[in-house]
């Protein structure tokens, strides 16, 4: 009974997602990968039409919404803990990726080639890996604001605007925020009853257009709209004075989903997405991911961020629920 409920259970939510899935064999279901994704849909379309024809591995997928990104997956794969229909999880930011950890919903991936993967882009258990992380940017109109007068640190951007802080990395940014309360405090105050926007990408269009002078956002976003020739560029505030206080770097993550269907092919999908072929297209594709590999970044070193943030993720994951919360007191005040 249970394995025709969880049969069923696919068949329904690979035929409601059918616009999703970019390779399909019916005939073949253990040749077969379901992959959760809240990564950006041409992004990971290319990644998996690359994954296929490398391997001839079917990949279907499921995607979520700008407004809701990586939230709502990290809900579903909860509900369907007992009962999984993906194999593997792949996020756009880390911390629900780590909460599904926490929650016992991920399985080890211990694999050699795995072993040394950089300590603060994986799980203690190798339940996780970070790959391919955005930078978290200030965005800017160059032809209204000159790069002199942009404000040092983030505390000091009470006129930006910013996407919902209860979805995708811009939580991820609050969360990591908590850190430094008072100066969050200050800084969400001086942004009350600013409305909130629905995205990451509809922040830099609120720069793009003249309704915001600054935008808290993404570094994927801004090269979007610089390549689609709008005026803008971004900034890169420091978190505080001291050494490792810069940039947040927010990784990619993958896991694999435990008691999923097919943990081979899930376990040979996650080695190739932290492989040197896919650093290389993330960094050339549209979204610019910065590389963290060092053969790779030696050929992007336009990409790359000289102070990055030190940041524990696993304390901005546990103070998470505590500090949107705040912050979305703050704002409505």
């Amino acid at each position: 009974m249970k394995m025709m409920l969880k049969t069923a259970s696919r068949a329904i939510a690979i035929c409601f997602l059918a616009c999703n899935v970019i390779a399909c064999n019916s005939n073949d279901s253990n040749n077969t990968l379901v992959v959760y994704v809240s990564a950006d849909d041409k992004i990971a379309r290319e990644v998996f039409n690359a994954y296929t024809e490398k391997t001839g591995v079917a990949v279907e997928w499921v995607g979520d919404t700008e407004l809701t990104k990586t939230t709502a997956l990290v809900q579903r794969l909860k509900r369907e803990k007992n009962n999984p229909i993906a194999d593997v999880f792949w996020s756009s930011e880390v911390l629900g990726t780590i909460q599904l950890a926490d929650d016992g919903v991920l399985a080890d991936c211990k694999q050699e080639s795995l072993k040394e993967w950089p300590k603060n882009y994986r799980d203690e258990e190798y339940r996780w890996f970070g790959f391919s992380p955005r930078a978290r940017v200030i965005a800017y109109d160059p032809e209204k604001i000159a790069k002199e007068e942009l404000p040092l640190y983030w505390w000091e951007y009470g006129e930006a605007v910013m996407a919902d802080p209860r979805f995708g990395t811009t939580l991820t940014h609050v969360s990591v925020m908590a850190e430094y309360p008072s100066e969050a405090e200050a800084l969400f105050v001086s942004m009350e009853k600013r409305p909130l926007l629905g995205g990451n990408s509809a922040t830099v269009q609120a720069v793009v257009d003249g309704s915001a002078r600054y935008g808290m956002t993404d570094s994927d976003d801004v090269h979007a709209a610089i390549a689609r020739g709008d005026s803008i560029a971004m900034h890169f505030p420091r978190h505080h004075a001291g050494s490792g206080g810069g940039t947040l770097l927010i990784p990619n993550t993958v896991a694999i989903v435990k008691h999923c269907d097919h943990p081979q092919l899930a376990e040979d999908f996650v080695i190739f997405l932290l492989s040197d072929e896919v650093a290389t297209l993330l960094a050339k594709s549209t979204s610019h991911n910065i590389p963290i590999q060092p053969t790779v970044q030696a050929m992007f070193p336009e990409l790359i961020v000289e102070d990055p943030l030190q940041v524990n993720f696993g304390t901005a994951a546990s103070s998470s629920e505590r500090q949107v919360s705040s912050v979305m007191e703050m704002l409505s005040q």
